[in-house]
C-alpha cells in the first residue's frame, strides 16, 4: 500500500514537472511566433523567464496589465527609421484592463478609437506611442519625437514579419542569456547578477586597422582612476580633413606620422595656477592692473600617442593646435591647462606638466582596454557634472581582442554599488 503511493507520488510529481516543462518550452516557442519585423536592424531579446527564474518569481501569477508577458521580449529599432526609436509588440488578454493601466502606468491620458477595435494614443512629450487591438498591442519609443503612425499600424496587423528560419532569428535562439542583441555583424550577450552587468559580444574590426600584435603602457602610475588603450590605425574611420573652430588638420598627414596606438590615464587631482588680473588703487588714488595666480584643482589627465617620426610636432605648431611654448591650444580646451611633450617615439598631452614620456611599451593581449573606478573619480571630484550619473556605478572593465581580419571579440563587466541592484 505504501509503495502504491509512493510510486503515486512520485509519479505526479514527474508528470506536473513535464507539465511546467512543457509549458514553458511552448512559451519559449511562442514567443518567436510573428514577433519582428523584416527590416528591423538592432535586435534586442530579453529573455523574461530566465530572469524571472533567477529572482525566484512566480511565472504563473497573473496580472492585471491586459497583456500578456512572453517567454522573450523583442525590442528592436527598424532600418526606415531613427537607430533612437525603438518597437515592442505584446499580446494583449483584456482590452479593458489594458486601457487602464496604459492610462496609470505609461500616462497615455488620450486613447482614441481609428479602426474598429484598434484604439491608439501617445504620452504627453509624444516620444511614447501606442496602438493595440484585441490581441496585440504595439509600442514605440522615439528619443527625437519622430511620428511612428505608420510603421505601428503595420506591425499590428503583422505585416512583413521575418519568416520562420531567419538566420538572425536561429542566432537569437541559441543565445541562452539575459538579454541577446543581433544587429548585422555584431552580436552578444548580457547577465544580470546582484550588483553587475557582464556582456560578451563579437564586432567588426577590419575599418579600425586593428595590428596583429598589439601593446600597453609598460609603467602604468599607481591609483589610476581610468586607463584605457587603443592599438589601431584608424584609416577608415577618420574624416577626409578635420576642423577645430580656427585649426585645421589633414587627415593623411595625421595618419602618415600616426604610429597606431593612444593610452589615456586619469589620476589624482593636481594644483593649476591660472593669472587673475585683479585691480587695486596706489597712493595716488589711480587704479592699476595687478596680476595674481589663482589655485585651480583639476583631475591630471594624460593622452599619449605613439609617432613614426616627431615631424607630426612641427605640423601640430605650424596648424596652431600646439603653442611655441609646448601648450595645447587653449581655444580648443579652455577647461584646463595641457601641456604638450614628447620624443622622438611618444608625443603626450597632459595637465601634469611634469608627467614623465613613455620610452617603451609592453606587449598586450587586448587590443583595446579601459578600467573606470567610478568609487575614486566621485572621492576625487575630478569631473563634478558627472557624480550624479555615476552615482550607483562602482567599476568598468572592457576589453577587447582581435579573433581575426574581420571580427573582434569583446568583454565588460559593470559593478554596481550596493544601493543599486539588477
Amino acid at each position: 500500500m505504501i509503495r502504491k503511493a509512493f510510486i503515486a507520488a512520485v509519479t505526479g510529481i514527474l508528470l506536473l514537472l513535464l507539465a511546467v516543462y512543457s509549458y514553458l518550452q511552448y512559451r519559449q516557442y511562442s514567443s518567436y511566433q510573428n514577433s519582428i519585423p523584416r527590416n528591423a536592424s538592432l535586435i534586442f531579446k530579453i529573455n523574461v523567464d530566465r530572469i524571472v527564474k533567477r529572482k525566484r518569481l512566480n511565472p504563473f501569477k497573473s496580472s492585471s496589465r491586459g497583456f500578456a508577458v512572453p517567454a522573450n521580449i523583442f525590442v528592436y529599432n527598424l532600418n526606415n527609421k531613427p537607430a533612437q526609436t525603438f518597437f515592442c509588440a505584446l499580446p494583449v488578454t483584456d482590452t479593458a484592463l489594458l486601457k487602464q493601466y496604459l492610462k496609470s502606468e505609461f500616462r497615455i491620458s488620450q486613447l482614441t478609437e481609428v479602426h474598429p477595435g484598434v484604439r491608439t494614443g501617445n504620452s504627453a512629450d509624444r516620444r511614447l506611442r501606442v496602438i493595440y487591438n484585441s490581441s496585440r498591442l504595439v509600442l514605440s519609443y522615439a528619443l527625437l519625437n519622430e511620428d511612428t503612425s505608420p510603421e505601428l499600424e503595420r506591425l499590428l496587423h503583422e505585416k512583413d514579419l521575418m519568416i520562420p528560419g531567419d538566420p538572425r532569428m536561429e542566432r537569437l535562439k541559441k543565445q541562452e542569456a539575459d538579454i541577446a542583441y543581433d544587429f548585422k555583424s555584431y552580436t552578444g550577450t548580457a547577465n544580470f547578477n546582484a550588483h553587475s552587468l557582464s556582456l560578451n559580444g563579437s564586432f567588426p574590426i577590419g575599418a579600425l586597422g586593428v595590428p596583429d600584435s598589439s601593446y600597453a603602457p609598460a609603467n602604468l602610475q599607481k591609483g589610476l582612476s581610468i586607463k584605457m588603450w587603443l592599438n589601431a590605425d584608424l584609416k577608415n574611420v577618420l574624416p577626409q580633413n578635420l576642423r577645430f573652430k580656427t585649426c585645421f588638420l589633414e587627415r593623411d598627414t595625421i595618419l602618415k606620422y600616426y604610429a597606431g596606438y593612444t593610452a589615456v590615464e586619469c589620476g589624482a587631482m593636481l594644483s593649476q595656477y591660472e593669472p587673475v588680473i585683479t585691480y587695486e588703487y596706489n597712493d595716488e588714488f589711480e587704479k592699476v592692473e595687478k596680476t595674481q595666480l589663482k589655485e585651480v584643482r583639476v583631475p591630471a589627465i594624460s593622452i599619449t600617442c605613439k609617432l613614426k617620426s616627431p615631424v607630426l610636432i612641427s605640423y601640430l605648431q605650424k596648424q596652431a593646435i600646439i603653442s611655441p611654448e609646448n601648450r595645447f591650444n587653449h581655444e580648443l580646451f579652455p577647461l584646463y591647462q595641457v601641456y604638450s611633450m614628447h620624443n622622438s617615439k611618444f608625443w603626450q598631452l597632459s595637465t601634469n606638466q611634469t608627467n614623465p614620456l613613455p620610452q617603451t611599451l609592453q606587449p598586450s593581449s587586448y587590443f583595446a582596454f579601459a578600467a573606470i573606478n567610478f568609487d575614486q573619480l566621485r572621492k576625487q571630484n575630478q569631473f563634478p557634472v558627472l557624480n550624479s550619473y555615476m552615482q550607483y556605478l562602482k567599476q568598468l572593465e572592457l576589453k577587447a581582442t582581435k579573433q581575426n581580419a574581420i571580427d573582434g571579440k569583446i568583454e565588460l563587466e559593470l559593478q554596481l554599488s550596493e544601493k543599486a541592484a539588477f
